[in-house]
């Protein structure tokens, strides 16, 4: 039975009409293996391959983000893109922020007034 990703990656093929042959051989594995991704039976694999399904897909960044969100929880792991950032030595703020926040149990509603001072920051409205 496969998971929220493999039905995500199964659904984008559908949509986009992409076999699971050009993504395997563009992620250097047997379609057998990418099959067993997608059916649930392995784990999502590891950001290099997230990249290559994105590209092969086509992806837009939202459903990049969103296929990273669930890799991420169907390893029960953070979302693959976020821990190079997260843990860079000269964002030291970053870490103390998530911290505190967890620690205060600070729930979405705090972050969607996070992201709309980074819209603002970034001119958006």
């Amino acid at each position: 039975m496969a998971g929220e990703f493999g039905a995500f990656i199964a659904q984008k093929r559908l949509e986009k009409d992409i076999k699971l042959k050009p993504i395997a051989e563009k992620m250097g594995v047997s379609v057998t293996y990418l099959s067993d991704i997608i059916k649930g039976r392995r784990n999502p694999p590891d950001i290099d391959g997230l990249e290559v399904i994105a590209s092969v897909l086509n992806l837009n960044e939202n459903e990049r983000n969103e296929m990273f969100d669930l890799a991420g929880r169907e390893r029960n792991q953070i979302s693959p893109d976020l821990p190079e950032y997260i843990m860079d030595e000269t964002l030291p703020s970053a870490r103390v922020a998530l911290r505190r926040a967890k620690s205060q149990e600070l729930g979405d509603d705090f972050w969607q007034e996070v992201n709309k001072i980074i819209d603002r920051r970034n001119g958006e409205n």
